[in-house]
């Protein structure tokens, strides 16, 4: 594993260390599921419901900087995500924007290690994922069905191989965009922190990124909000305490950066958060996932899969 790059401002300036790149190809599976759920719909709310929800923590940090970045990989594929679950640390792996097949490894350093996909556990979902918005909580794995009439949010249990719940997320297809404009084959961004399950997606009647609270056990929507945050020029987005935090590029790359926070709690002010630039590298991000426990960033970024380290403060001291 290479060394972490340190950054030299709060503003994310960075100077990389050496890097290691390993290049993997892909196992094929036998594995199997049957999709027997029945859809259903979603619990509807509007953005001026006032149902009040309960977090599960009293997380009340806020990123201050990016403090440094590894490379573990190249992938294949330009376009992906990678995450690591916070309760059984095994990392996952979703190459593509339009798969069925999730590799599991036992660990970070496993995953790192492996020659290719060699310690992997494939693992065949009941059907194919849509764009790099899915997430793995505890276990299950949630996911936007590829190809359906309909917004279908999946549950899949990881260790057994089972799909345990479906729902139809409550927002028509014809009304809805890419929840961020540099790309496009994401409808809804599934994204898991110390407070549970979220979910960011974009209408055509609103030029800004919506959030929903799921429950991850029901797929219910707790509450919406919008952040107000434009759809235009983002490229991806996560969420560290119940904020979340839009990242912005061009359609010529440059220097990826937050330029947008939202927090449910109202806490902090988007004017008050300060502004953080992620160490330049090769391109968009096609995915930004959050590890609450490690307080890191699992990246995919045309086709390398990166970790960025994070600080952060209390959002009272900003």
């Amino acid at each position: 594993i290479s060394n972490w790059s340190s950054d030299v401002n709060r503003r994310g300036c960075a100077f990389m260390g050496s890097h290691a790149l390993w290049f993997f190809p892909f196992l094929s599976s036998n594995f199997s599921v049957h999709l027997t759920m029945l859809l259903r719909p979603l619990m509807k709310m509007s953005f001026h419901d006032t149902i009040s929800i309960s977090l599960s923590t009293d997380c009340i940090d806020i990123i201050s900087s990016i403090r440094a970045m590894k490379i573990l990989k190249r992938m294949g594929s330009p376009k992906g995500m990678w995450t690591k679950d916070a309760r059984t640390s095994k990392v996952y792996v979703f190459n593509g924007t339009a798969e069925d097949t999730v590799y599991q490894f036992s660990s970070v350093l496993d995953f790192s290690s492996s020659p290719g996909m060699a310690h992997s556990r494939p693992i065949r979902l009941p059907s194919l994922w849509s764009g790099t918005g899915g997430a793995v909580y505890n276990g299950y794995a949630y996911y936007v069905m590829e190809g359906a009439d309909e917004l279908q949010v999946i549950k899949y249990d990881l260790a057994n191989g089972t799909l345990t719940d479906s729902a139809v997320f409550p927002v028509e297809v014809a009304d809805h965009r890419p929840v961020y404009s540099l790309n496009p084959e994401t409808a809804v961004d599934l994204a898991a922190d110390e407070e549970g399950l979220w979910a960011l997606y974009t209408t055509r009647e609103s030029e800004s990124i919506n959030l929903a609270k799921m429950d991850p056990d029901s797929l219910d929507i707790e509450q919406m909000w919008d952040t107000q945050c434009p759809q235009e020029n983002a490229e991806a987005a996560f969420v560290v305490c119940g904020t979340v935090y839009v990242v912005y590029n061009t359609r010529v790359p440059s220097r990826s950066r937050v330029q947008c926070v939202f927090d449910v709690n109202d806490m902090v002010t988007n004017e008050e958060a300060p502004l953080l630039y992620f160490p330049r590298r090769y391109g968009v991000h096609a995915s930004l996932k959050y590890n609450p426990q490690e307080k890191q960033i699992y990246a995919w970024d045309d086709g390398y899969l990166i970790l960025y380290k994070l600080s952060l403060k209390r959002k009272l001291m900003v």
